[in-house]
């Protein structure tokens, strides 16, 4: 059976990262894309750096996952 992903977080590479690494404390696999270092790789820049990092989980982890970015942007 083949899992969707959904899109939970869109900020800066740092961010995406501590969320990540939060995700990953709760057992959650997360996908990290880095769309603004794919494109500056590839020859020119796409977006905007505060917006350059979309996290992705697996469609059945969704609800967990966005209670953590949730706890995560109303203690930041």
């Amino acid at each position: 059976m083949e899992k969707g992903l959904e899109k939970i977080f869109i900020g800066t590479d740092i961010e995406a990262n501590y969320i990540a690494a939060m995700l990953k404390e709760e057992n959650i696999p997360c996908f990290a894309q880095n769309n603004f270092q794919a494109s500056i790789n590839a020859g020119w820049a796409d977006g905007s750096f505060d917006q350059s990092t979309v996290l992705l989980v697996y469609t059945d982890d969704l609800e967990k996952a966005k209670a953590v970015v949730d706890s995560y942007l109303n203690n930041e």
